[in-house]
């Protein structure tokens, strides 16, 4: 696995996930478009980082799930941060490499945007994801895979 959080799986889950995103479309007489679908938010969070999630089809099924969020200073990810992972780990219980991979481990066992539940210690990434991945369901639906640019929820504290 490389530095940043993505998920290869085998066939069943690839079934789950391609039949939930096509069970939420209107239009049920369409074919999934090759290619990676993105969302990310428009811009970076007080802590220099934004936020993405990424959905890759090959042959019309799910190859690849992949969710971070990119350093605005210098492009380095958010999970392979030692830092975050440092300051986060002792406080929250939890850190960027782990909570992505649970937050694509629970939408992959029940591959729709209102399952996925708040990973608990990254209670604001859990609904940036939620967030992003509701957005990536509808430009699956509509075929579009250009980088969908979503709206950075305001948030005081």
């Amino acid at each position: 696995m490389k530095n940043n959080v993505k998920r290869r799986f085998g066939f069943f889950s690839v079934l789950l996930v391609l039949c939930a995103l096509l069970s939420g479309c209107e239009n049920q007489d369409y074919v999934i478009t090759d290619g990676t679908y993105r969302a990310e938010f428009d811009t970076y969070d007080a802590n220099g980082y934004k936020d993405y999630v990424e959905i890759t089809f090959s042959d019309g099924l799910v190859t690849e799930i992949e969710a971070d969020a990119i350093s605005e200073a210098d492009g380095s990810l958010k999970s392979a941060c030692e830092s975050v992972r440092n300051d986060m780990e002792p406080l929250c219980g939890t850190y960027p490499e782990k909570y992505y991979k649970d937050l694509i481990n629970q939408y992959l066992a029940d591959p729709q945007s209102s399952s996925v539940d708040i990973v608990a210690g990254a209670t604001w990434t859990s609904n940036d994801f939620i967030l992003l991945v509701q957005a990536l369901e509808e430009a699956v639906c509509n075929g579009n895979t250009e980088t969908v640019i979503v709206s950075r929820p305001q948030r005081s504290g």
